[in-house]
This record gives structure tokens, sequence and C-alpha cells, in this order.
């Protein structure tokens, strides 16, 4: 993997301001590909460790409180000018809006970010423009959400209407479930946001990655999630894998073209989330950024097209256009279960390949990921999507045996 050594400040770029940041194994690849960019303002609840060779600057804030990172963000401004922010996070999308109104940032209208972090008003305007969508239906209370789970009938999801923690979705396969659900939904919403009910389809989960080009906004990659079933009732990606040349695209293409026109964006990035169902795609939610930045590796090593530099110079207000290079599948599998027996074999401190064509990056340290815990990911590459889950499944499976026969 290539890398970028970290921009030095030494002309009038501005710091770009990342709200929060992971896990060193799944994150420095983008931090390294926005260091190129311009100098980096890192905000985040603890102070930096492995970021900091990639930073400029850094500074801590709860990032669900927006006046407080504004605060800080204020404090860097009295002395280096700021370019814009840039998040991966779906709960931070909002601070990220109040800081762009603030300073008077680039980026996607206040209307936009309320528009796509509200998953039933997002809903409305899909169905107002006859863009097939989940439906998703508002609840305040319990009462309505009972409501609303006889009109979408069971199976069902219950969901915050705008998130402040990932992955708080959840399966409700009957009446006995939905009053544990809507709790923990409530739980997991901004203040005053209330629910959302909408159908469990069936079908293909798959995101597309909205991207500029010369014509406006464009589908460039589409990646296909497997939810973890350790991880059950919530919805927990276990594999995604990206094709260069996904036989969805035709349909997925067209679906994200027209999701984005009825919400009226018209630049910059953009992820489009969607069930492929026998009836056609229908759109589950969208988010003005990219949300996991592994994946904007996996999308660059298939496509050649660096999606993470390109959201840090949309950002600063520039565009970047980047030519493609379509070659092969490439996927991920996380190594995440309930922390009762290890995942790993004993001693495994070091990256190193599983097999010919899948490696794995183990973390020095477990973290919790929804209701599991994650302690690495084997990423796996191939001509194909069936090639490279097959070469994913044959390292987890090599793995296992590794780990049973220590």
């Amino acid at each position: 993997m290539s890398t970028h050594a970290p921009h030095r400040d030494d002309g009038p770029t501005g710091h770009l301001v990342v709200l929060g940041s992971g896990p060193q194994a799944e994150w420095e690849h983008a931090m390294q590909r926005l260091a190129a960019v311009g100098p980096l303002l890192l905000i985040d609840t603890e102070p930096p460790t492995w970021q900091r060779p990639h930073l400029a600057a850094a500074r801590t804030a709860n990032l669900l409180d927006p006046p407080q990172v504004v605060n800080e963000v204020a404090k860097s401004a009295s002395t280096q000018s700021i370019a814009g922010v840039l998040t991966f996070h779906p709960a931070h999308a909002r601070t990220a809006d109040l800081l762009r109104r603030e300073l008077t940032l680039p980026g996607p209208s206040h209307a936009m970010t309320e528009a796509t972090t509200l998953r039933h008003r997002t809903a409305q305007l899909l169905s107002a423009a006859d863009v097939d969508n989940s439906g998703a239906l508002h609840a305040d209370s319990y009462d309505q959400a009972l409501e609303a789970a006889h009109q979408v009938r069971f199976p069902l999801v219950c969901k915050p209407a705008s998130p402040r923690t990932r992955y708080a979705a959840r399966q409700v396969t009957g009446l006995p479930e939905l009053a544990e659900a809507f709790a923990a939904a409530t739980a997991a919403t901004w203040p005053g946001t209330g629910t959302v009910i909408e159908p469990l389809f069936d079908g293909i989960e798959a995101t597309a990655y909205i991207s500029d080009s010369p014509s406006g906004p464009t589908t460039v990659a589409i990646s296909h999630a497997s939810f973890d079933p350790q991880a059950e009732p919530a919805l927990l990606p276990v594999e995604v894998v990206v094709d260069a040349e996904d036989v969805c695209a035709p349909a997925v293409e067209d679906t994200a073209s027209r999701a984005l026109a009825a919400l009226g964006h018209r630049s910059g990035p953009a992820q489009i989330r969607m069930r492929i169902t026998s009836t056609g795609p229908r759109v589950i939610s969208v988010t003005t950024h990219l949300t996991d930045p592994l994946i904007g590796m996996l999308i660059e090593q298939v496509t050649g097209i660096d999606l993470i530099s390109q959201a840090g110079h949309h950002a600063r207000g520039r565009t970047l256009l980047t030519d493609e290079s379509r070659l092969g599948a490439s996927a991920v599998r996380f190594l995440q279960g309930h922390g009762t027996a290890p995942l790993l074999p004993p001693s495994t401190v070091a990256p190193h390949h599983v097999t010919p064509y899948a490696s794995l990056q183990p973390y020095p340290a477990e973290h919790r990921v929804g209701t599991l815990r994650r302690s690495g990911h084997i990423l796996a590459s191939g001509t194909d999507y069936p090639q490279a889950t097959a070469r994913l499944r044959n390292a987890a499976a090599e793995l296992r045996a590794a780990r049973l026969s220590a």
C-alpha cells in the first residue's frame, strides 16, 4: 500500500478539521491520504496516539456536543485559518454542519444535512420524487411505534431517526420484541428526533459511493455487506466486498442518481445504502460523507479512485478528479464476537498472510463494535466477487484451524 507524507503547513491552505477517528488498522490509510491533502486538526474525545504523525494539531472535545466542538475549533481558528471540516461518522454530521455555518466553510447546505440526517425526512423526500425507499415511519412514542409496526408488519427494523451511535438498528420479528427495540433506539437517537420503523427487506445489501465527475455526481463504486448472525438482532456487517465490475451496477446507479436529484445533492461525496429486492433497489439511507475509511481503501484498490483524498479536497472547497483503473475485487472480513473466546491464534501480533491471497491485520487491543468485540480483520482480493469472497472465507477457515490447533 502506498503512503503519503503528512502535508507541511507552509502555505495559506488552512487546517482541515477532522471530527473523530478510530482504530489505527482501520483508519491509518485515511489519515495518510488526508494529511497529504493539507494540514489536519483532529478533534476527538481522547488525545491522539497513533494519529499524531499525521496531524498539524489536535484538541479534545465531546463530539456529540456541537457547541463544545465549535468552541475548541474557534481556539485554533484564532491562530490558524480553518479551510474545511470532514467527518466519517453520521452522528457528527450536525456538528460538522454547525462548524460550516459558524465559520463559513464549504460543504453541504444545512437543508441537505437535515434531509439526510433524519431518516424519515429522507424517505419523505424520496417518496415525493417516486424513488423507491424504505418508507420509514416516524415515531415519538411507543404507541406511535406500535401503530407504525401494524402498518409496516413484521419482520421490521426499529432504528433511531437520527443516530448518535453506529449499528443502533434492531431487527424485530414480533410484537414482544418491539418495546425493547424501541427503548434501545430511543436511547441512541439525538434528543427530540425520535425513532423510525421500516420494513426488513429481503435482498442484497448494497452501498453506492458517489464522487464528482465532469458531468456531476456519479456512482464510482458499490459495496455489498453481509451481516454477522452473532450480533442479532443488531445489524452489524461481518464481510464487505467491492467488485470493480459489479453486476448490480446498472440498477444501483440509476436509483442512486434519482435519489441524489431528489435530495438536491449536486457535488461532493455521498453514500447511498439500499437493498436490492425482487422489485428493484430500495434506498435505506443517504449520507453526504463517507462512513467507513477502510472501505475507501478497498475502493481505491479495485478502481484506482481515491475517495478519501477527494473528500479532503471537497471539504476545502476544491475538486479533485482521479483516473479510473478498474481491476478485480477486494474484500474484508472482520474478526469479531462476544469476547468469550479468543478469535486469533496465540501470539498473533503483526500483520501477515494467512494464505497467498489473504492477509491478517490483528489489532493491538479489542474494541467494541455494536454488541460485539472486534480483534482484527482479514483482507483478500480476487478477479471478481465470487473469487474474492471464496478466498476471504478460506482464510477465515485457516485462521480458525490455527487457533483451535494451538
